[in-house]
C-alpha cells in the first residue's frame, strides 16, 4: 500500500476516528486504526466493538492495500509533523511515513484481524436534520445516570414516529424531554431506542457544516449515523426503559416565572457556597419574589438572596441539589424560565418561556429534604 497525502488531510482524518479507539482492551487489534486505500479513497477506521466510526476522503492510490497502524503513536506522529505532503506505505506489516525530512516506521497488524468494516444496516431509515438531533441530544444527555448498574439509563431514550421525535434522559433526580416535530415523516413506523451516552459524545463530534449528517438508521440493536464522508455505528443498550411519563406531574398549579439572567447568576452563588455533599439551595417561593439561600455545616459559609420574579402562588420552601439545578438552567434558551409547582415534596418542572416553533422541551427537578432550619 502506498498513497501520497497531505499533513493536514491524514490529521483530519485520524482526528475523526481516533476517539473510537478503546483505552484499553483484551483485544490488542483494536488499539490499531486500519487504514484501507483502494478504488480512489483513502479510509480510516476505529471500533471498540461496541462503537465504529469510519472516515474517508478521494485519493490519488499509488498501491491499494490494506493495514493497521497503533492509533495513538500514530495520531501524535502525524500531529506533531508540520505541513507539507507525506508518503504512507506498508510493506511487510510495517507502516511508513515519509515527510520532506524524515521518515518515521511503525509495526502493525495483520488487517485481517482488524473486524469487518459495516456497510449499511437494515432498519428504520429517519431522514432528520443533523443540527435538529445535534440539539436534541444536548438537551437531554446531561441528565444521562453515570451508573453503569442502572443499564437502562446510561443512555438516551429515543422515540421516532409519524410526525414527531422524542428524546428523554433522566438519572432518577432530575430528567429532560424534548419533542420536535418531524417533517415529511407521516409514513414512519414507531420506532424506540437507547442510545448510550458515548455515541451521543461521538456524533456531536463528527457532526460539521462541511460532514452534514444524512440520515439515521435505527435496527434492532444498532444504530447507524451516516454523514457526508464518515459513518458512525454504535450498539443500542439492550434493556427495558421506565415508563418515565407516569412521573411527569400534570397537576402543578402553583407557576412561577423569572429572569434566566437573574436567576442563573443567583443559583451559582449559592451553589459555590453549598455542602459538597448534596448542593442544597434552599428556594423560599414568596410573593413577587424567589429568595435563595443556603447553610453549609461543613465550612460554616451562609448565603441567602432574594430574586425579583412573577409568582402569587402559595409560599413555601423548597431544597434543591444546586449542582442539578444549575446544569437544567443552563439548558434553557430563554430570556425567562418558567416552574411548576405543587408542593415541597413534589417534582418541579422547569420550561423556557419562548421555545422554537414545533419544540416541546421541559426538564424535571427532583426535591431534597431540606435539613436546615
Amino acid at each position: 500500500m502506498r498513497v501520497t497525502i497531505s499533513t493536514a488531510e491524514l490529521l483530519g482524518l485520524i482526528q475523526t476516528v481516533v476517539d473510537a479507539v478503546p483505552s484499553k482492551s483484551t483485544l490488542p487489534i483494536l488499539s490499531n486504526l486500519l487504514v484501507v486505500a483502494e478504488d480512489g479513497r483513502c479510509r480510516l477506521a476505529a471500533t471498540d466493538l461496541d462503537l465504529s466510526v469510519a472516515t474517508e476522503i478521494p485519493l490519488a492510490i499509488d498501491k491499494p492495500g490494506r493495514a493497521t497502524v497503533p492509533a495513538r503513536k500514530m495520531f501524535e506522529i502525524v500531529r506533531a509533523l508540520p505541513d507539507g505532503m507525506l508518503t504512507l506505505s506498508e510493506t511487510d506489516g510495517r507502516i511508513t511515513l515519509r515527510s520532506d525530512t524524515g521518515e518515521y516506521s511503525l509495526l502493525g497488524m495483520p488487517a485481517d484481524e482488524f473486524p469487518t468494516l459495516q456497510e449499511g444496516l437494515e432498519g428504520t431509515a429517519v431522514k432528520i436534520d443533523g443540527a435538529l438531533l445535534n440539539r436534541m441530544m444536548k438537551k437531554t444527555a446531561f441528565a444521562v445516570c453515570p451508573d453503569d448498574t442502572k443499564p437502562a439509563l446510561v443512555g438516551v431514550h429515543w422515540t421516532v414516529k409519524a410526525g414527531e421525535t422524542v428524546m428523554v434522559a433522566t438519572d432518577g433526580h432530575r430528567l429532560a424531554r424534548i419533542s420536535e416535530s418531524l417533517d415529511g415523516a407521516d409514513d414512519l413506523p414507531e420506532v424506540k431506542a437507547i442510545v448510550p451516552r458515548r455515541a451521543l459524545a461521538q456524533f456531536e463530534k463528527l457532526l460539521t457544516d462541511e460532514r452534514p449528517l444524512q440520515h439515521v438508521t435505527i435496527g434492532e440493536r444498532q444504530v447507524w449515523f451516516h454523514f457526508t464522508g464518515a459513518d458512525l455505528y454504535a450498539r443500542l443498550i439492550d434493556a427495558t426503559y421506565p415508563d418515565v411519563e407516569t412521573v411527569i406531574p400534570d397537576n402543578n398549579d402553583q407557576h412561577l416565572r423569572i429572569s434566566s439572567n437573574l436567576l442563573i447568576p443567583a443559583a451559582h452563588r449559592m451553589d459555590v457556597l453549598s455542602s459538597s455533599q448534596n448542593h442544597q439551595v434552599r428556594v423560599s417561593l414568596r410573593p413577587n419574589s424567589v429568595e435563595l439561600s443556603t447553610l453549609n455545616r461543613e465550612t460554616g459559609a451562609e448565603a441567602h438572596e432574594a430574586v425579583e420574579a412573577d409568582y402569587a402562588g402559595d409560599e413555601m420552601d423548597i431544597g434543591y441539589n444546586g449542582n442539578y439545578m444549575l446544569e437544567i438552567l443552563s439548558k434553557i434558551d430563554s430570556d425567562e424560565v418558567a416552574v411548576e409547582f405543587k408542593e415541597p415534596v413534589s417534582p418541579a418542572i422547569v420550561r423556557p418561556v419562548d421555545q422554537p416553533e414545533g419544540e416541546d422541551y421541559f426538564c424535571l427537578l427532583m426535591p431534597l429534604l431540606l435539613r436546615d432550619s
